[in-house]
């Protein structure tokens, strides 16, 4: 199928997609937003897909290097077309890689954060995506939980960031793991559909042998009740690109 050209910040950002593929959607803009990045540091996004987060922090904040991690390499090939599209080769690199094996990739403690949009699903959980792609994309087919907070802990600095979007039925289990990986749960937002409905996602921050202090920001509401309309809180974070 043909590509498509995805507006993220109108005449100044753009993307790459292919239906084929898992396209990205609210949870990556989310994330995105929600990720608070220091002047100069270096950022690694585990399963970077389109390369859309890294293109959303190079954009709008002030990174010294985003590299974005993904194993399919079809996609990895996509993504660094949309890089060279935005003459943002200076701060973005896309890597093909395994985010479960990162610490081959990267050395202990050489990096300030890390961020990721992972599969959500255990491959035991749920029906099995049609086509590869998607199905990597949805399912813990090449990493689970537990490779993720383990690879991210390694290549951390002390003091260095994991930021990330899960689901809400996945809340203890991921909450275990940063404690069992000596990353300490730091921030935490959950999103809401609408006033009405539980939440079912939430962004979580912790910080590599942080001290022990929890923060529950505000719910992130998504649309406006009875309406099909974004709230005006995700209209800004969208800005005139959506």
């Amino acid at each position: 199928m043909m590509e498509e050209l995805t507006v993220l910040v109108p005449g100044q950002l753009y993307v790459l997609q292919n239906p084929v593929f898992f396209k990205f959607g609210c949870d990556s803009v989310f994330l995105a937003n929600f990720t608070e990045v220091k002047k100069g540091s270096t950022v690694v996004d585990f399963g970077t897909g389109s390369g859309v987060i890294p293109l959303l922090l190079a954009f709008k904040q002030e990174p010294g290097k985003v590299i974005g991690l993904e194993i399919q390499d079809k996609i990895v090939e996509m993504a660094r077309r949309s890089i060279e599209l935005n003459n943002l080769g200076d701060k973005i690199e896309i890597m093909q890689g395994d985010f479960s094996k990162a610490s081959e990739l990267f050395a202990p403690e050489s990096i300030d954060l890390v961020v990721t949009n992972p599969p959500y699903m255990p491959v035991a959980d749920g029906k099995i995506s049609h086509g590869l792609e998607k199905a990597i994309a949805r399912h813990e087919i090449h990493g689970n939980l537990e490779d993720l907070i383990r690879e991210a802990s390694i290549i951390l600095k002390k003091g260095g960031k994991l930021t990330m979007v899960h689901k809400v039925n996945r809340f203890s289990e991921i909450i275990y793991l940063l404690k069992e990986y000596r990353l300490e749960p730091k921030r935490i937002r959950l999103i809401q559909s609408r006033l009405k409905l539980a939440p079912k996602t939430f962004l979580l921050e912790a910080r590599k042998g942080g001290r022990p202090g929890l923060v529950f920001e505000p719910t992130l509401m998504v649309y406006e009740e009875d309406r099909e309309e974004y709230t005006q809180e995700v209209k800004e974070i969208y800005g005139d690109g959506f």
